[in-house]
């Protein structure tokens, strides 16, 4: 019996490896696509990219959603280049990834689709705006996938990481404690169990954080 497939796109960084790395651990085949590897704003190009994967692994499985930009300056700053980067890295390239993967989870009537989104997929803060602007429209596209297709066997799920993940950047740049950070090996393993939830019960949106962490 073959393995089941996970793929992880946008799988550089600290969550990007643990992902790979709990799923491979749990007996997954697994593959990620970096930037370096594919840009996920390209319909044709991602279409190729995951074909060529799976014509090593074979159907996806689990789709992981994992990439993102960081774009911070006050408004007045900002360009419309950086709205379409964070627009790009978050609705347009998720739904590039989506649409690649489908149709096969449709024919087998199974998959799950499995999407990262941050504080800021609910609320916007200052000097946020198009990274806010991208997330939000990641979670609404998260939700009306969940809608259409859940009926008929995918699991969607959108996971909102309200926090900083340790050993990422942002941690430095925002001057965050060894106490404060998101483990990403633990984050990862919530994503597995999203993943493996039986059809009875299934969770839509799942926010992580750590005791200190205000909300």
């Amino acid at each position: 019996m073959s393995k089941p497939f996970a793929l992880v796109a946008g799988s550089g960084g600290v969550l990007g490896e643990a992902l790979l790395g709990e799923f491979a651990g749990a007996g997954y085949a697994v593959a990620g696509l970096r930037r370096a590897d594919c840009n996920l704003a390209d319909p044709a190009e991602t279409q190729q990219a995951i074909a060529r994967l799976t014509a090593s692994h074979g159907p996806v499985d689990v789709l992981v959603y994992n990439a993102g930009r960081l774009v911070i300056a006050p408004f007045l700053e900002l360009g419309p280049a950086d709205f379409e980067a964070c627009w790009q890295a978050g609705p347009a390239g998720a739904a590039n990834c989506a649409r690649a993967v489908l149709p096969s989870m449709l024919e087998r009537g199974s998959g799950t689709l499995l999407f990262t989104g941050a504080t800021m997929s609910l609320r916007g803060s200052a000097r946020f705006g198009a990274m806010a602007a991208g997330k939000f429209g990641l979670r609404g596209l998260a939700q009306s996938l969940a809608r259409e297709f859940q009926p008929q066997g995918i699991h969607v799920a959108h996971v909102l990481l309200d926090g900083l993940l340790e050993g990422s950047a942002s941690v430095l740049r925002f001057g965050g404690r060894d106490t404060m950070p998101l483990q990403p090996g633990t984050v990862a393993a919530s994503y597995r169990w999203l993943a493996e939830q039986p059809r009875s019960a299934w969770t839509h949106e799942l926010d992580l954080r750590t005791l200190s962490e205000k909300f």
